[in-house]
């Protein structure tokens, strides 16, 4: 792995140390995240996930086991 140096305005470091309090990471990950998402997959198959997958939480717990009701009951599937 190679460390990169990065300068940024104090603004957006603290932008980015608070979103990656409120994600539980840390800033230096959510830089890396940022910076692969810029420059796309190592192997360049375009088979990256879209930026927005794992983005958030639910704040559901269940969701792999009753996946199937979740979808009938939000979607009518």
């Amino acid at each position: 792995m190679t460390e990169l140096r990065v300068t940024v305005p104090d603004e957006i470091a603290e932008r980015l140390a608070d979103r990656a309090r409120r994600k539980h990471t840390t800033p230096e990950r959510l830089a890396t995240e940022a910076v692969r998402s810029y420059v796309g997959p190592a192997n360049g198959s375009g088979n990256a996930r879209p930026g927005f997958i794992g983005l958030d939480r639910s704040g559901r717990s269940d969701i792999s086991e009753r996946a199937e009701e979740i979808l009938r009951a939000d979607f009518g599937a």
